[in-house]
């Protein structure tokens, strides 16, 4: 009885796969962002019963061809625009 042993090419790629968290925490974004972006197909990744993976070695070319900072912060920071005069009246 003979054993598949895993192709060089196979156990390679085995090595690059990082759960989501991990490849979150590496692209420098949010778990939920990462997430998205395996599902919607816009970063390398496989899912492998209920998690997903993510390719390691996709990450920066995900980053430079979909990740768009501007678009991380739904709210923008309000700035204290509070000072010691009052705001004029509106005429």
């Amino acid at each position: 009885m003979s054993h598949d042993v895993p192709s060089d090419d196979t156990s390679s790629e085995i090595n690059d796969l990082l759960p989501i968290t991990a490849a979150a925490k590496q692209a420098g974004v949010a778990r939920n962002t990462m997430l998205l972006a395996a599902k919607q197909g816009k970063i390398k990744a496989v899912r492998i019963g209920n998690p997903w993976f993510v390719y390691a070695s996709d990450i920066e070319r995900w980053k430079q061809d979909h990740y768009r900072p501007d678009m991380a912060h739904r709210y923008p920071v309000e700035e204290d625009t509070s000072e010691d005069t009052p705001p004029e009246p509106s005429a």
